[in-house]
């Protein structure tokens, strides 16, 4: 699915132009910053990176120092030594401070915000934690030219180079602003991962949920039971019998989480259970129906299941484990003679009961471990741990949404008819068919102008939305190509509606962002889909 990326320079070419009559001029192009800043004042004045400035930071500021320093050394060829921070005024430098929590303006904002101070002398991005640091760094990034994304650009002209008199106070909107990719049915490789937090970076995402198990294949090592890599890992949903082994070993795992660390995005494991699950069973039936369900009557199986959880929480140490939770069903619990017994003995005389008994004891279990239990949104009706954040994704059923906030659980918003980016792009292209494609394509302008919580929300419910986030499964994507193709530009989107404030907002400028957006996929190498392809009738932006 590799789109005409190629030709996108024929669709900003004017927007490039202006850019450059901008530096002939020595003026600056207007802000081209992905999400837009909470607050941004322009000012005439400008500071010039060149050979003598050096970057300026706190001792606990050192890593975000060095990933600013990394990324401007390359774009400039300057050495951009890193000193510590002194007391006194300094010029020609890139100040990263931290303040104090209880600083003017600090706690409105929080961890993740910032302040991003542009002027003639230099340019300063003070937070209140390393987080607002990295994202500070993030939007002055931005204000250089596209090629800077480049593994390696050519060096930047002095024009290039000047950043913009500005003063910015940012912070995102919401706490949770994810991605989930599905590696079950089709496996991505640790550097596709790597190469999308890159682009999570970018955008200021803060959370890689991975599918990591479901019915075509087991993704992750677990040294108790090696039959879930040895044979609920071969194949994928196009080829299910292999041969080839498709899983992440610890070692990469730990590499795919530190990376992500190092870009201030937290990974969440998803172990897909009690469906969803005919890998594991394939692997180990014992603990199954028969087919792809977990027999929960069997004491066996519940202590497989707390073996498992708890080598994957030793490798994912963010502190949430997503427990799956859906669409339980075409199971055989009915043959199962243990199951009328475990029935009787609890008084269920109904198959949903039991999947609240599962669901109160993994929650129970995830939760006593110190980690937050996640569910998908069928979990809503059960009486989980009271820490379990329960996932909406059923657009049609907005009733177990505002269930779980009624029972005081924290909700992530990721309804299939915006958040899904398996869904098509507009209307006849390539895409999921599932259920919520009969309101229509999930577009850019369409999530762009969405609004994720109901107007009629108290400030109460609205303070249990922990955030959004996309999800792309990959019943139907096989290739990288398609892969960013179907997160790329909507990704953008996402961000855009994750950090910034609820309000009006403008799409002809977000539109006219995503130009400049474009040029940093093609230096990154990312392919995406165009937007001069798309058509000017837009008839889906509302569902």
């Amino acid at each position: 699915m590799n789109t005409s990326k190629h030709n996108a320079a024929a669709v900003v070419g004017a927007f490039i132009l202006s850019i450059a009559c901008h530096c002939a001029l020595g003026q600056h192009p207007p802000s081209s910053i992905i999400p837009e800043p909470f607050e941004r004042v322009a000012s005439s004045e400008a500071f010039a990176i060149g050979p003598e400035t050096s970057i300026v930071a706190d001792p606990d500021a050192g890593a975000q120092a060095a990933y600013l320093a990394r990324r401007l050394r390359r774009a400039t060829g300057f050495e951009l030594p890193i000193i510590a921070r002194a007391e006194q005024d300094i010029a020609d430098a890139i100040v990263l401070r931290l303040t104090s929590a209880e600083a003017p303006r600090a706690s409105a904002m929080g961890a993740e915000g910032y302040r991003l101070s542009v002027t003639g002398r230099r340019a300063q991005i003070s937070a209140s934690a390393p987080a607002g640091l990295f994202y500070g760094a993030q939007t002055l990034l931005q204000m250089l030219p596209p090629r800077i994304y480049a593994a390696n650009p050519s060096p930047l002209t002095a024009a290039e180079r000047s950043l913009a008199g500005v003063e910015i106070h940012d912070r995102p909107r919401f706490a949770w602003r994810g991605l989930m990719i599905d590696l079950s049915r089709h496996f991505f490789s640790k550097e596709q991962l790597q190469k999308t937090i890159d682009a999570m970076a970018m955008h200021k995402l803060n959370v890689l949920h991975l599918h990591l198990t479901d019915n075509p294949g087991w993704r992750v090592e677990i040294d108790r039971y090696p039959l879930l890599t040895a044979v609920g890992a071969i194949g994928d949903r196009t080829n299910p019998d292999g041969p080839a082994r498709l899983y992440f070993s610890k070692d990469e795992i730990r590499e795919i989480v530190a990376y992500a660390a190092e870009h201030h995005i937290a990974v969440v494991p998803e172990i897909d259970l009690p469906g969803h699950s005919m890998a594991a069973a394939k692997a180990y039936p014992e603990f199954f129906d028969g087919d792809r369900t977990l027999n929960p009557a069997n004491d066996g199986a519940l202590e497989f299941v707390r073996n498992v959880l708890t080598e994957v929480m030793e490798l994912f140490p963010a502190g949430h484990l997503h427990f799956g939770g859906d669409e339980v069903r075409n199971h055989r619990w009915g043959e199962l003679p243990e199951m009328a017994e475990f029935m009787r003995r609890h008084g269920y005389t109904e198959f949903r009961q039991v999947e609240g008994h599962f669901a109160t004891f993994v929650s129970n279990f995830i939760a006593e471990r110190g980690f937050a239990p996640i569910g998908w949104d069928e979990v809503a009706e059960f009486d989980l741990h009271p820490q379990t954040i329960v996932q909406w994704w059923l657009h049609l059923r907005p009733e177990t949404r505002d269930l779980a906030v009624e029972k005081g659980h924290r909700i992530i918003i990721s309804p299939t008819d915006y958040l899904y980016f398996d869904y098509p792009n507009h209307a006849g292209e390539p895409g999921a068919v599932w259920a919520g494609n009969d309101n229509g394509p999930n577009s850019l302008e369409l999530i762009h102008q969405w609004e994720p919580v109901p107007d009629s929300w108290s400030s109460e419910r609205e303070a249990l939305v922990l955030g959004l986030q996309a999800n792309l499964w990959t019943e139907f994507i096989r290739s990288e190509e398609y892969f960013e193709y179907m997160l790329f530009p909507r990704l953008s989107a996402l961000a855009e509606v994750a950090w910034r404030p609820k309000g009006d907002k403008n799409l002809e400028d977000f539109i006219r962002r995503i130009q400049v957006q474009m040029q940093r996929y093609d230096a990154m190498g990312l392919n995406y889909r165009v937007h001069s392809e798309w058509p000017s009738d837009f008839r889906y932006l509302t569902h």
